[in-house]
């Protein structure tokens, strides 16, 4: 498994998923919560991540051809999804895809999915087993399953230590690298239709 490719696949999901932008909505669920509560928490959300995505980077590309949707129309549909959740990132708005319930519930719903293992991240998955393969990306997915845990358990030392102003500088960022991902997911597809060249 070559280095490159798999640090490409952990950045990209640690940016997509970021798991920065949680832990305020973490925090307004299970802020006041005892420390025990707040662990299996945290474990939970993080296992519901890895599944989600283990789950669909394994099976999506059977579950697209099974619907007879080309792999081509795939990267551009992810491409643009991934665009509109990076301008929310960048804009400082709640993505529209990862809208969040303001009153205590599961953990699962809606901190582990749609916030961090929403749309973007089940479609970077398929693509990057698609491109990389299985193990590179599920190897990938364990360890950003890991860091959500970390992100989640010590929230209100994370929002403490950075602050909201250092949260939202993060988030911006996040949001530039998932633009990057997103316009070369489209570049990729118009490559192969034919629409432009790579210089």
């Amino acid at each position: 498994m070559p280095i490159a490719e798999f640090l490409t696949i952990l950045i990209s999901l640690f940016a997509i998923t970021d798991p920065l932008g949680a832990v305020p909505a973490f925090m307004a669920v299970f802020g006041k919560a005892d420390k025990r509560k707040i662990k299996k928490a945290s474990a939970e959300a993080a296992l519901a991540v890895f599944i989600l995505l283990a789950f669909f980077s394994l099976l999506g590309t059977f579950i697209l051809t099974s619907l007879g949707i080309s792999s081509t129309a795939f990267l551009i549909a992810g491409g643009i999804l991934l665009l509109v959740l990076a301008f929310d990132f960048i804009s400082g708005k709640t993505p529209r895809t990862r809208t969040v319930e303001k009153e205590p519930s599961d953990v699962v719903v809606p901190i582990a999915t749609p916030l961090l293992a929403g749309p973007g991240a089940i479609t970077s998955s398929i693509y990057f087993t698609q491109t990389y393969g299985a193990l590179a990306t599920i190897s990938s997915i364990i360890i950003v399953s890991v860091i959500c845990f970390l992100f989640l358990f010590f929230s209100y030392g994370i929002s403490r230590f950075i602050g909201k102003n250092g949260l939202k500088v993060l988030s911006r960022i996040m949001g530039i690298i998932t633009a990057a991902i997103a316009i070369s997911l489209i570049e990729k597809a118009l490559v192969i239709y034919g629409v432009i060249r790579v210089v």
